[in-house]
């Protein structure tokens, strides 16, 4: 990955709205614009200043071996600060004699007041600009992303094999995470979900201490992270034999999984790929049943951008990864999503994910 070509892509924006420096203090945006990886963790110390001639690295000496070794044979500049990392930050843009800043919309409150204060007030907040470069990922982003896509199937394929009635919530989300871990991820992408019988009807489910039990259904959401780089898949299992009433939600889910994802293609809306799955579980009889969006974009975090969603008006570009996960979830009754992560094509799309989709009874 040519990590000075992004610089070069933040600088040549820099100079067509005529900023004359910005400051990038999100993790994720610092990561993907040095290429770095095993290099700081998601809570690091660390900011990049970026004027259309110059790229200065910050961090704490927690940091700055191993940072400096990963910028050897660039012509960035690594500072470890003399007070505080913003405080150098400042002062050295100020005898680069930069007037005007801009910096992420994201940051907290008390840095921005901070950063204000020392500029005067010229400072522009500006939205997205780094997490829009990274919507199309490059072809080693993507094979990052399908081998962590590889991982959670052949994760989710052990589940299957192993699982059994009695086992927890946690024990099951504790045996996903050491087989990705053993079999090669740097840890999870997120935490997992593995959610059974009525904890099954919450999207975003907290494990238990609760056992599975016979008729449960149970829905796990997982995803590895290979070099930086993470996958997220969910599969919905029923423990012994399925009821009509699970038979019928499975399979309207499994349907509007099929359905979007038969409309992927480069340039097309977010809402619209969204709309095919919520009009297709409203016409199933369970449209209330499914209360978020479709979709994300996958990356170097879990969510990012392209979103698929009913108010997703933007385009989803060739080359940017993304889920569709579809889902029902009934109060008292349980829930079913089938999620997978798909690569965008100019004419259609690929499929990472490869876990079966047809209802599997354990």
């Amino acid at each position: 990955m040519n990590a000075q070509a992004r610089v070069d892509a933040l600088q040549r924006r820099l100079d067509t709205e005529n900023i004359p420096a910005i400051m990038i203090s999100d993790v994720s945006n610092v990561r993907y614009l040095t290429g770095f990886e095993n290099v700081f963790d998601d809570h690091a110390n660390v900011a990049l200043a970026v004027t259309p001639t110059l790229t200065i690295i910050y961090t704490d000496s927690r940091y700055a071996e191993a940072i400096e070794a990963a910028a050897a044979g660039t012509t960035w500049t690594l500072v470890v600060p003399r007070e505080t990392l913003y405080i150098d930050l400042c002062e050295d843009l100020e005898r680069e004699g930069i007037e005007y800043l801009a910096i992420e919309s994201s940051v907290p409150y008390g840095r921005f007041k901070f950063i204000c204060e020392r500029f005067g007030g010229n400072v522009q907040a500006v939205d997205q600009w780094v997490e829009k470069l990274r919507q199309v990922k490059e072809a080693e982003e993507i094979d990052r992303i399908a081998r962590a896509a590889a991982l959670t199937d052949r994760a989710f394929d052990y589940l299957v094999r192993t699982l059994e009635p009695g086992m927890t919530e946690l024990q099951i989300a504790l045996a996903a995470e050491v087989f990705m871990r053993e079999n090669g991820s740097e840890g999870v992408a997120f935490p997992i979900i593995a959610a059974g019988g009525p904890n099954s009807s919450r999207p975003h489910a907290q494990c238990t201490d609760r056992p599975i039990s016979e008729g449960d259904f149970l829905t796990i959401d997982m995803g590895a992270r290979v070099q930086g780089y993470c996958s997220d898949m969910t599969r919905t299992v029923v423990v012994g034999k399925a009821s009509e009433r699970q038979i019928d939600v499975y399979e309207a889910v499994r349907q509007a999984n099929e359905a979007a994802t038969l409309q992927v293609r480069g340039g097309l809306p977010g809402s619209q790929i969204d709309a095919v799955a919520r009009e297709l579980l409203v016409s199933k009889g369970y449209g209330e049943y499914f209360g978020h969006g479709l979709g994300h974009g996958v990356g170097l975090d879990v969510h990012e951008l392209p979103r698929v969603g009913p108010s997703a008006r933007d385009s989803v570009l060739a080359g940017s990864i993304i889920t569709i996960e579809p889902g029902i979830y009934i109060p008292e009754f349980g829930g079913v999503r089938i999620e997978d992560l798909l690569v965008v094509e100019e004419g259609g799309y690929r499929v990472l994910s490869t876990s079966p989709r047809t209802l599997i009874e354990i």
